[in-house]
């Protein structure tokens, strides 16, 4: 009964850098109004966390599974997103 340890489980469906990217754009929506571009996203994560871009692709690819984004519809070659969920 002396060594019993408490083992905490996340209970969110989503990773540190998921919630950090996420975080970056409710705050990008709520002051700009328009969907953010995808290489604002890498910009922000690369100076905030030092990640680099094939992490912050494969970190949104699961944001878009898990429907807390979606790409928005433009007339551009650029990728811009769309928030759907918020953490």
């Amino acid at each position: 009964m002396g060594n019993l340890k408490t083992i905490y489980v996340s209970l969110s469906e989503i990773n540190e850098l998921q919630t950090s990217i996420m975080k970056f754009v409710q705050y990008w929506v709520h002051e700009k109004n328009t969907p953010i571009p995808y290489k604002e996203i890498v910009l922000k994560m690369k100076s905030e966390r030092d990640k680099d871009e094939p992490t912050v692709a494969s970190a949104l690819n699961v944001l878009l599974k898990k429907g807390y984004l979606r790409r928005a519809w433009t007339n551009s070659n650029k990728t811009f997103y769309v928030q759907l969920r918020r953490v």
